[in-house]
């Protein structure tokens, strides 16, 4: 039994999960493919619902990005850098005109577009590793 456990973590997992990720990229496009490991991952636009955690990739300036900071891009004089960072909010509220209402981890309440190419939902991954980051809804 112990035999069969292991051949099934070490090889059969990992063929599945590659032969999705083939799969994926056969058809070009992550959210249309059938095996689709969008719930894995993340990154589904469109239906969203209270109680889901969203990640916003948030623009910033400064003249020192900090840790967390991804796409680091000087300015043109060099003084400051452009750079983006991830946001981790839960989604608590879908207006009647379709905004979405988000709270933060300081308690604010942030109104987004469904349509705004920044926000997408975390998937299983980002929710296990990122646990912490999320507000929790009281």
């Amino acid at each position: 039994m112990t035999v069969l456990t292991l051949i099934f973590i070490l090889v059969v997992i990992p063929a599945a999960l590659g032969y999705c990720l083939y799969a994926e990229g056969l058809t070009g496009d992550f959210e249309s493919s059938p095996f689709s490991l969008s719930f894995l991952f993340g990154g589904v636009r469109g239906h969203f619902q209270p109680g889901d955690y969203l990640i916003y990739r948030k623009s910033k300036v400064s003249p020192r990005p900090g840790p967390r900071a991804r796409n680091v891009q000087p300015s043109e004089k060099g003084d400051d850098y452009y750079y983006e960072v991830d946001k981790f909010w839960t989604l608590s509220d879908v207006l009647d005109d379709g905004r979405l209402v988000a709270v933060t981890r300081s308690g604010k309440r942030v109104f987004l577009t469904p349509e705004d190419e920044r926000i997408r939902k975390a998937g299983l991954l980002a929710r296990m590793v990122y646990r912490r980051r999320f507000p929790s809804l009281s």
